[in-house]
């Protein structure tokens, strides 16, 4: 009888066939830094994380099962963080994973960050987004501020001239000092 996850791997697409560990040297043995870093698989699988990326990195590289439906990934092992990257025209091209963060970059150049304390935030070339801890957000964009608290009580947008806040106490829109 199939438990619930054999019938979820078996529905499942597969998406990656193998998984090989290397260690990258970005120098040579006097320090020199290569054009393109000389792999090395470990017999044992197993390599030390050195302290620093820029000389020597271990790196698991993970070959897609359909290379046209998917790219290689490689996981880079740092010493203060875990980065996860492929060659994608869409959607997510980078994942960084640190002790306080999971970041994001997707193919558009945008950035979202996802913090220790559950805040979000999120930079594009058009816009940034912030989602606080507390459920509070602000909107940046070339025109426009925007806030809303956690609650949902009160909301404020700022352009260039005019500033609009809606609260418990009521609504107010008029024009700003300058």
């Amino acid at each position: 009888m199939d438990t619930t996850s054999n019938k979820l791997e078996k529905a499942a697409r597969r998406v990656w066939k193998s998984a090989q560990m290397f260690v990258g040297f970005h120098t040579d043995q006097k320090g020199k830094p290569r054009e393109q870093p000389k792999l090395w698989s470990p017999k044992n699988g197993s390599a030390s994380i050195h302290g620093d990326p820029s000389a020597q990195e271990a790196i698991v590289v993970v070959k897609a099962a359909d290379p046209e439906a998917a790219q290689d990934v490689q996981i880079k092992l740092h010493p203060n963080r875990i980065v996860v990257r492929r060659d994608a025209e869409m959607w997510w091209q980078g994942v960084a994973v640190d002790e306080h963060s999971v970041t994001v970059r997707m193919a558009d150049n945008t950035i979202i960050e996802i913090r220790h304390d559950g805040s979000v935030i999120r930079r594009s070339a058009e816009d940034e987004t912030h989602v606080e801890a507390d459920g509070s957000i602000f909107k940046f964009t070339e025109f426009a501020e925007a806030h809303m608290t956690g609650d949902g009580v009160e909301m404020t947008r700022r352009t260039e001239d005019r500033i609009a806040t809606i609260s418990a106490d009521g609504v107010v829109d008029r024009a700003r000092k300058r």
